[in-house]
């Protein structure tokens, strides 16, 4: 191995831990600025320290930079929900809303309620990415990586209730509805969690191939992650209401914990032997694992009442007075037990304060990343355009991340060599139909070097247009600098 090969790996893994890259190994990576333009369909073009989010097998292709380093920060948001769009907002907003009006918007709600998602990532120049050459014809890159993100939703009685107020159990019923306000089922998670990744890749093309590619390669991703996670995993419940007053049963159960975890990505990746086609594919967080055990912990509510009308509450000198809470009791074997205040004489109480909410600790409890396959191509009919499509399957759903399939396609036109230009639309995924837009300012060429000025994109969700979106997203990156091979 020469001297130069030692001076660039060396001087590559210390910068890459004073640095940052704005991708997230969680969800999609969609929150990139240059995938997020293209709406996804990035696998066979992600290069560079991309590439480690995508598809590790980019890092050893001939166009993938040999040293790349973002020198100034940037960051991404997102937000979005299942059922109303902009268009709603501005409709109703600041308006007397009729009863015409609460339909609509009722209309427009989901079965399961209103789910809302948000992200955030954060890059500053104090940890991030770098893509640097191996001895061993080896490339690699490597980045530390933060996201935020949260998810939730609220059951769509609990919408009707605040937009049309109460209504009694027989009225329910002459409507043909369940007498039951379903108020309680809630779900949702929210989440912190940092990953150090380190990709490897190697250009190596199968004898079969040989005759129809000029590049093949493999790689992978070894992830080591650690954070905190926060969820609902149970909760059912509501009230019915009738002229002797309201009955009530609800209960929820969270958990919570910090964990540490590591995880592994594999990918190859392909190119035709005229270098206008690139076909890549990607099993990503497909051998993540997460154990929760630092500080984990498990919340128990419950809320039982009957006949609870307006003058329950007067009078009274707390809610012990007014609901008929669980209480934790033992009974006279020694066995303990939660009982309702009504079944009192069955039970020797242990203490006699209702239990409204019961902590527990528990040793630890499992919650990995979902597996994900991604299929992609890119193909350049024109030296100024790239045409790509991207397949995204997730088997499981949580953490940023949907089992609904993804499909997406995408093209970036250079105006001039300077200022790329970039479309896409997508459809399934958590984000359902969406449409991206972005820009960049670079590559700026000064001899080996190539300069990124500024990149920017824009994406709708949950509809191609503006005004029909159920999300918005943003993503930027501030400078960025390459070496070519």
């Amino acid at each position: 191995m020469s001297k130069r090969m030692i001076g660039y790996t060396f001087a590559s893994l210390v910068v890459g831990l004073l640095v940052t890259q704005t991708a997230h190994a969680i969800g999609y990576g969609d929150s990139q600025p240059r995938a997020m333009g293209l709406a996804g369909s990035y696998t066979a073009m992600a290069r560079g320290v991309d590439a480690l989010y995508w598809n590790p097998a980019n890092l050893a292709l001939s166009d993938s930079p040999k040293f790349s380093l973002p020198l100034v920060g940037g960051g991404s948001y997102v937000l979005e929900n299942n059922s109303w769009s902009v268009s709603t907002y501005n409709d109703f907003n600041g308006a007397f809303i009729d009863e015409g009006m609460k339909d609509d918007m009722l209309s427009d709600l989901d079965t399961d309620g209103l789910q809302f998602n948000t992200d955030l990532g954060l890059s500053l120049p104090v940890v991030g990415g770098v893509a640097f050459p191996m001895p061993w014809g080896l490339s690699s890159a490597m980045a530390f990586d933060f996201r935020l993100g949260v998810e939730g939703q609220v059951p769509g009685d609990m919408i009707e209730f605040l937009l049309r107020g109460n209504q009694f159990e027989r009225e329910r019923l002459a409507d043909g509805r369940d007498a039951n306000y379903d108020i309680a089922e809630w779900d949702g998670e929210a989440w912190g969690l940092g990953v150090f990744s380190w990709g490897l890749a190697k250009p190596w093309i199968p004898a079969p191939l040989k005759p129809y590619v000029s590049q093949f390669a493999v790689g992978t991703t070894l992830k080591v992650m650690g954070g905190g996670l926060v969820e609902v995993t149970d909760s059912d419940g509501g009230f019915v209401t009738r002229v002797s007053g309201s009955q009530l049963n609800a209960n929820g159960v969270a958990r919570a914990g910090g964990g540490i975890g590591f995880g592994v990505d594999l990918g190859a990746v392909g190119v035709t032997r005229d270098g206008k086609t690139t076909v890549g594919m990607s099993l990503v967080n497909l051998l993540d694992v997460m154990n929760w055990s630092i500080s984990a912990q498990q919340d128990s509510v419950f809320v039982v009442a009957e006949g609870v009308s307006v003058t329950s509450f007067t009078g009274k000198d707390g809610f012990d007075e007014i609901f008929d809470n669980p209480r934790e009791v033992v009974l006279a074997d020694g066995r303990t037990d939660t009982v309702s205040e009504s079944e009192v004489d069955a039970a020797i109480w242990a203490a006699g304060d209702p239990v409204f909410h019961s902590e527990q600790d528990i040793s630890s409890f499992s919650r990995s990343l979902p597996a994900m396959l991604r299929l992609g191509v890119a193909h350049k009919p024109l030296p100024r355009l790239t045409v790509a499509a991207n397949y995204d399957q997730a088997f499981s759903t949580g953490l940023g991340i949907s089992s609904t399939p993804r499909v997406s396609l995408a093209a970036e036109y250079r105006l001039v060599n300077w200022f790329p230009v970039r479309f896409g639309l997508s459809a399934g995924g958590r984000g359902g139909r969406s449409s991206a837009f972005g820009f960049a300012f670079g590559p700026v060429i000064v001899k080996r070097f190539q300069m990124v000025l500024a990149e920017l994109s824009l994406t709708n969700r949950g509809g191609f247009f503006p005004g029909s979106s159920q999300g918005a997203g943003i993503s930027f990156n501030l400078f960025r600098i390459q070496l070519n091979r």
